[in-house]
Parts: C-alpha cells; sequence; structure tokens
C-alpha cells in the first residue's frame, strides 16, 4: 500500500489552545467576535485540535473541531485535507474525494495532502489517478520526504504493469535517500519478477542491511538466493525466518 502521510501542524501558543477548548466545552460561537487577524490563528487552533482528535482516532470530535475551522475558514487546505482523512477513516470515500480535491484546489502546492490524496486513489484501485497526483507531487524538490514520494510512484507503477517507469522511479527514490529502504524492496520484488536475478539480489540485500528482517522479505531473499545460486546465504536466511514468531 501506498504510505500516506497525516499532517502535522505548527504548535500554537498554549494559551490559545486552552482558550480554544474552552470554548469548544461550553458551546461558544466565536466566529462574529473575532478579529480578522484573530481568525486565521482560530482556524489554524481548531485544525490542530481537530488532527489531535484524529491521531487518538475520535473522529467524531475530530470532525467537529475541522468543521469549526472550515466554519472560520471555509478555504483552510490543511483542514480540507484533515477532514478527507477523517471521512476515508470512516467509509465516506466520495465526501474523502471532494475534500481533498479541494484541498488541493486551495493550495495546489500542498505536496503532502497530494501524496495523501494519491494513497487514497491507490486504495480505490485508481492507479491512473494516483500515479498522476504522485508524478506532480514528485516535483517538489523541497518535500522533505522526496524519496517516499518516488517509492510510491514506483509502487504506483507496478501496480499499472509499467516496469521500465517502476524502475526509474525507485532507483530515483534511492538516488535521493540511498537509506530509503522500501525503495529496495520494491526494486528487488521488481527485478525478480522480470527475472533479473543479480539485480534483485543486490537490492534485497541492501534492504536487509537497512531494515529489520520481516518475513515477507527473508522469503524473498531466500528465493532470490536460491535462484542466484547463493544457497548456503539461502540457508542462513531460512534460519532467520524459522526463529521469526
Amino acid at each position: 500500500m501506498i504510505n500516506p502521510r497525516r499532517c502535522h501542524l505548527p504548535p500554537s501558543g498554549a494559551l490559545l489552545t486552552a482558550l480554544l477548548i474552552t470554548l469548544w466545552l461550553s458551546g461558544c460561537a466565536v466566529n462574529n467576535d473575532m478579529t480578522a487577524q484573530q481568525r486565521p490563528e482560530a482556524a489554524d487552533a481548531y485544525t490542530e485540535l481537530g488532527v489531535a482528535y484524529l491521531e487518538r482516532d475520535n473522529l467524531r470530535r475530530a470532525l467537529d473541531a475541522l468543521n469549526r475551522a472550515l466554519e472560520i475558514a471555509p478555504e483552510h487546505a490543511e483542514a480540507l485535507q484533515a477532514q478527507a482523512l477523517v471521512y476515508q477513516r470512516q467509509g465516506e470515500m466520495v465526501l474523502a474525494r471532494e475534500h481533498f480535491q479541494k484541498a488541493l484546489q486551495n493550495a495546489p502546492e500542498f505536496t503532502q495532502a497530494r501524496n495523501n490524496f494519491a494513497a487514497f486513489l491507490y486504495e480505490q484501485g485508481d492507479y491512473e489517478a494516483a500515479c498522476e497526483q504522485l508524478e506532480t507531487a514528485s516535483q517538489d524538490a523541497n518535500y522533505p520526504r522526496r524519496s517516499q514520494l518516488f517509492t510510491n510512484l514506483g509502487q504506483c507503477y507496478i501496480a499499472q504493469d509499467q516496469v521500465d517507469l517502476a524502475r526509474k522511479a525507485l532507483q530515483r527514490a534511492q538516488q535521493i535517500d540511498p537509506r530509503y529502504s522500501r525503495s529496495y524492496y520494491l526494486l528487488a520484488e521488481l527485478e525478480f519478477s522480470q527475472g533479473n536475478e543479480s539485480p534483485a539480489w543486490q537490492s534485497i540485500q541492501t534492504y536487509l542491511q537497512l531494515a529489520t528482517p520481516d518475513r515477507e522479505a527473508l522469503q524473498m531473499a531466500i528465493d532470490i538466493a536460491y535462484s542466484h545460486g547463493e544457497d548456503s546465504i539461502a540457508d542462513d536466511y531460512r534460519r532467520q525466518l524459522d526463529q521469526i514468531e
């Protein structure tokens, strides 16, 4: 599955957060009483509160807080994206798609939202649309998790049987961050499926050096090692696999 990333907002002042929680519990309506300067601060704080509830899986309170944020600032991209994640968690897929789209319409440069929207589309089986979103997102050279974006793009291309594009995306992920382990796992899987034993062998070994071995990776390593003629190493991987409960 393509990895989504949850939104994280910069922390608001403790006093403002405490005030908003008090307003929340008392049910006060603050929209009409706020100055132009207070409104974006309040929208940010309500969004932060909604994200905090979302991360605690309290979806009802998350939705209520995000609704408050959008009452204050209807085009708040962070709140729209967070609300999309809530709707996705609730199984409201039409609403989730609409809110992802609104967030990106209001903030086309919001790469994190675009990555999360791509993950949503991928889960829905809309691989072509997911790849389009990831292609756009991957152009953001300042995005801190760009290697993840290219790995996601590679996975998306694999789902469409576009082998050359998938290989190129995964290799680009490794070029950006040589220690991002998931790109090596996917490339090993891709190359092995294409009968390319040597690059598959190199990739799975690198993956096992970077990541804690799991059952799937060890089983693939065993298969590649035997196919590559590395029987003794395959036996060692088999012993490691047997030790995993």
